[in-house]
C-alpha cells in the first residue's frame, strides 16, 4: 500500500482539487493521509469532511509548524510499505498510481522511484505514454543523477520513496530548501533507484508560493546545505561534482546579494558577500558575468559592490 502525505495550510481553495485527483486515481492500494498544520482557513474542516467521507482519508491536525513539520507527522502516521509526498495545492495525474504500482512491482527493491512533474495553472491534467525507465545503483550514480535532473531530482514531491527509508530519518524543521537537505543524507543510504520521464505530478505555481516570492533571509540556508553536499560528494571522491557544487553555490551566492542589496538586507548582503570572495579562491566552471565576477573577486575586495552597481546600470536586478 501507498501512504500519500498531503501536508495542508490554508490552501482551501486548491485542496479540493488535491484531494479528488487522489481519491479518483486510476488504480493502486493508497491511504491519504490529511496534515492539516494549523490551517486558519478552512482547510481543516476540509479535511475532515474528507475523512468523513471516504475510509482512504485519515486527518491529522496539529499546530503550524511548517512543511517539514507537517510531513514529519504524516510519516509518523503512516502505514504504507511505500511513501508519496504531494503538497496541498498541487496534484496527481489520473494514472499516476496505477503507473508507479506496475513500476514497484517490476521492481521490488527500488529504494525510490523518480518522476517528472509539469508547471501548471491547474489545466493539465497529464498524459500518460508508453515509457521505458532507467535505474541506477549506489550513491555515486544517484548523485550524479541528482545533478543531471536538477530542480526534479531533488523534490520530495517527484519520488515514491520505500518507507523504510524514513525508519530514522526525517525533514530537517525551521529550514527553507528542505528536499535539498534530505537527498544528500537520503541518498548515501540508498542501493537502487527507479527513473522514468513520465509526468505525473501538477506543480501549480500560483502567486505568493514560497518557490517564487522576493528574497527571503530564509534563503541563506540554502549555503549550509550545500556546504554539506559538498563534503559528502569529497567523501565519496566525486571531485568533480565537488567543482560543480561549489559552482552553483557561487552563482547563488552572487544572485541572492543582488537581491539582498535591492531589498535592503544588509548584514545577509554582508554575508553573501563573503561567500563570494570565499568562493573566488576557489576553481570553478563559470561562463558570462559570473566569470568575470569570481576573476575580480580574487584581487578586489569591492568586486561584489561593483558586480551589483553594474547590473542595476544595465538593469538587471
Amino acid at each position: 500500500m501507498i501512504s500519500i502525505i498531503v501536508p495542508v495550510y490554508n490552501v482551501s481553495e486548491y485542496l479540493p482539487r488535491c484531494v479528488e485527483s487522489l481519491l479518483g486515481q486510476s488504480g493502486g492500494d493508497f491511504e491519504v493521509i490529511l496534515v492539516d498544520d494549523g490551517s486558519t482557513d478552512g482547510s481543516g474542516t476540509l479535511c475532515d469532511s474528507y475523512a468523513a467521507r471516504d475510509p482512504r482519508v485519515r486527518c491529522v491536525h496539529k499546530e503550524n509548524g511548517g512543511l517539514s513539520s507537517a510531513r514529519n507527522a504524516g510519516l509518523d502516521a503512516a502505514v504504507g510499505e511505500r511513501v508519496l509526498f504531494v503538497d496541498g495545492d498541487d496534484y496527481l495525474a489520473p494514472f499516476a498510481l496505477e503507473r508507479l504500482t506496475a513500476l514497484a512491482g517490476a521492481y521490488p527493491a527500488a529504494d525510490f522511484i523518480q518522476f517528472r512533474y509539469r508547471e501548471t495553472d491547474g489545466s493539465w491534467s497529464g498524459e500518460d505514454r508508453e515509457n521505458l525507465p532507467e535505474t541506477a545503483s549506489g550513491p555515486e550514480e544517484l548523485f550524479r543523477q541528482l545533478y543531471v535532473l536538477g530542480g526534479v531530482g531533488a523534490s520530495a514531491c517527484t519520488k515514491l520513496f520505500r518507507r523504510e527509508l524514513f525508519r530514522d530519518l526525517r525533514f530537517a524543521e525551521g529550514l527553507r530548501h528542505e528536499d535539498e537537505e534530505l537527498m544528500t543524507r537520503l541518498l548515501p543510504r540508498c542501493r537502487r533507484v527507479v527513473y522514468t520521464d513520465l509526468e505525473l505530478y501538477g506543480y501549480v505555481t500560483r502567486p505568493g508560493s514560497i518557490i517564487h516570492s522576493s528574497f527571503n533571509p530564509k534563503s541563506l540556508d540554502i549555503f549550509p546545505i550545500m556546504d554539506r553536499r559538498i563534503e559528502t560528494l569529497q567523501s565519496l571522491g566525486m571531485e568533480d561534482l565537488v567543482r560543480e557544487s561549489r559552482s552553483r553555490l557561487f552563482r547563488t551566492a552572487a544572485w541572492l546579494y543582488c537581491q539582498a542589496k535591492k531589498a535592503g538586507f544588509r548584514r545577509e548582503a554582508a554575508t553573501l558577500k563573503a561567500r563570494i570572495l570565499e568562493g573566488a579562491a576557489s576553481d570553478l566552471d563559470l561562463t558570462g558575468q559570473y566569470r568575470i565576477l569570481h576573476s575580480l573577486a580574487r584581487y578586489i575586495p569591492i568586486a561584489p559592490e561593483l558586480y551589483y552597481l553594474t547590473r542595476r546600470l544595465f538593469g538587471k536586478t
